[in-house]
Parts: C-alpha cells; sequence; structure tokens
C-alpha cells in the first residue's frame, strides 16, 4: 500500500512531512503493496499553490507574558551532559476509509553536549541505541520491517539547539545504509526538529502563552501550521506546557513522474502536554495528531491509483525518560 516513513512528530507539522512522503506516492502506486516493502520514490518535484499578499510571517509572537515573576526563558546546556529518552510511536493511515496500521516503534536515545557556542548554541550528538518493534491488532511486523528497525541502532545525529529552543544544522551519515532506512533516519531527523518547543523573545510567567507559526518547506503539500503553547508551570530550570496545533493548505498541484496531483482541503489538528528542562535536553511529550487531505490524481484511466481519494493519517507519540534495560531486553529486535 503506502510507503512507510517514520516520522515522529509532536505538532501537526509532522503529520504534513509524512503526506508528502507517503499519501502521495501511494496514490501514484495504486496502493497494492505492503508499506514496508514498497522501495523508495522520490518526493513530488514540482508544487504550486495560491499564496495571499501581506500573508504573516513565520515565527514566534508573543500572545500574553502570564503572571509575575516574569523571566527569559532560554537554554543553557553544559558540555559533556547526557541523557536518555524513550520514544514510543504509533501511526495510522486510511485511504477511503480503508486503514492500515503499522507496528508500533520504539527507539532509545543518548543525547550528548557536544560543545556550546558564546552565544548559548549547543551541539547536540543524538545516537539511537536500542530500538524495537511491537506488533498491534492487524499489523504485525515483516522480517524486512524489522530489519530495517534493527539497523537503524548506532547511528548518531548531529545537529545545533539554539537558545530559544530551534534546532538546526542536522547531519547524519547514511551512506552506508539502504535507502529505506536512511529515508527512516531523515524522518526522524525532522521529527527530532519538530519536537523542539521554540521560546517566545519576551520574559514570561506561568500561564503564558505563545504561538509559533512555520510555513512547511518545499518539496511536497503546501501548508501552514501554526502551533499554541501555554506554560503551565515552571520550577527552576524545569517547565511544563500544553500545546495546540492546526494546519491548513490551499488549493494545489503537484507533480511526480509527469503525473498531476490536485490537492484539496488540507488540514489537521494536535494536543500536546510534555515538559522540558532548560538545563538538560531531555524533552517530555505526550502528543496526538490527525490529518486529513483529499487528491485527484489526473493519469490514463487504467493507471492504478488514477482519480479521486481521501486520505486520513492519526499518529500517537510519547517521549520520556529511558527506562533500565534487563537481560534479553537489550538484544530485543
Amino acid at each position: 500500500m503506502r510507503r512507510v516513513v517514520l516520522t515522529l512528530a509532536t505538532e501537526i507539522g509532522g503529520l504534513i512531512r509524512v503526506i508528502n512522503l507517503i499519501v502521495l506516492i501511494g496514490s501514484l502506486a495504486g496502493c497494492k503493496a505492503k508499506p514496508e516493502d514498497v522501495p523508495p520514490v522520490p518526493a513530488p518535484t514540482t508544487t504550486t499553490t495560491t499564496t495571499t499578499p501581506g500573508a504573516p510571517h513565520d515565527g514566534v509572537s508573543l500572545l500574553q507574558p502570564g503572571t509575575a515573576p516574569l523571566e527569559a526563558l532560554r537554554y543553557h546546556l553544559t558540555k559533556g551532559d547526557k541523557t536518555t529518552s524513550e520514544l514510543v510511536w504509533d501511526f495510522d493511515a486510511k485511504t477511503d476509509g480503508k486503514s492500515d496500521p503499522v507496528p508500533t516503534l520504539v527507539f532509545d536515545l543518548e543525547t550528548t553536549v557536544e560543545g556550546v557556542a558564546a552565544d548559548g548554541t549547543a551541539k547536540l550528538a543524538l545516537t539511537v541505541t536500542r530500538t524495537s518493534v511491537r506488533p498491534r491488532p492487524g499489523r504485525a511486523a515483516s522480517e524486512l520491517f524489522r530489519h530495517e528497525v534493527l539497523a537503524m541502532r548506532g547511528i548518531t545525529l548531529h545537529e545545533l539547539l539554539a537558545p530559544d529552543g530551534q534546532l538546526s544544522g542536522a547531519q547524519l551519515d547514511t551512506a552506508h545504509l539502504t535507502d529505506a532506512v536512511r529515508t527512516r533516519l531523515e524522518s526522524l531527523t525532522h521529527s527530532l526538529e519538530l519536537a523542539a518547543m521554540r521560546l517566545p523573545a519576551e520574559p514570561v510567567g506561568a500561564t503564558a502563552r505563545w504561538r509559533e507559526r512555520r510555513t512547511l518547506p518545499e518539496g511536497g503539500i503546501r501548508a501552514v501550521a501554526e502551533t499554541t503553547y501555554t506554560l503551565t508551570s515552571r520550577t527552576g530550570t524545569m517547565l511544563t506546557y500544553t500545546a495546540a496545533s492546526s494546519s491548513s493548505g490551499a488549493p494545489q498541484t503537484l507533480e511526480q513522474d509527469g503525473l498531476q496531483v490536485d490537492v484539496t482541503d488540507t488540514r489537521g489538528r494536535a494536543e500536546a502536554k510534555g515538559a522540558v528542562d532548560l538545563a538538560h535536553y531531555s524533552p517530555q511529550v505526550s502528543a496526538t495528531s490527525s490529518f486529513t487531505t483529499a487528491m485527484n490524481v489526473h493519469a490514463p484511466k487504467d493507471t492504478p491509483g488514477a482519480g479521486p481519494s481521501t486520505i486520513e493519517i492519526t499518529m500517537a507519540l510519547s517521549v520520556a525518560p529511558a527506562p533500565p534495560v534487563h537481560g534479553d531486553d537489550a538484544a530485543a529486535p
């Protein structure tokens, strides 16, 4: 059916990325093969959208400062600091109401602060130390799927964390990996960027609210995602928050291998709650997301996947401190 890309997003923007790499290509391929058996396919090469003059700019804007005392929120990490976390991810996709659940994926990550620049920007190294697959009702993992997930162990991602929480400069050595595994890791990279909560420039206190607006990049379905954060508490360097996201995309046309796909009614929502330690990069989050879009593939009538279809995506994600690994668990696939 659709090609599975392991996007582990905590906000609606991650679902757009999934749609870009799974749904469109799945529609063009006729949705007949199992997700893990479909070979990698390049992303759409052309996107045409309708733009609105004077549209709002991307970035973070403060909605309300909250209650006193007000303080600036900034990461201040220490070189050599290490944290471990477990990421659990569930994904479901429906095409015209037909579901294709994917097994639950579990990643253990070790994050090391390799250095901190004078401006407070930290260089992070995130290593996948362990992976596993948990069967779900209606979806057992194939041996190929398990092998691809196992191949992700030991991979290290290097990226920069700005004091305001923005991640950038991701570098991932995937030259020795298969295309399928490389795609999964690149999706993990995008998801970690999305998982970083951006902080406002102004001093804030409890009950503060701010919004991040993000235009999703070229190369697939174009949409705008807005996430509103509410600071629920601050104790020392620890913050707790809730977040609500929404996304929408204007009617647009994408091209892939000479075929045209009209995309309409693009929309989504997400909710999350979590905690952030400004002295250690160890985000904790629990999130759910949903996304829907309608497509019409212009192709000869005998082409598999031609014509209209409706795509629905749902995801659930949790990130928490990694539990101890005992005995045979350390070797679990």
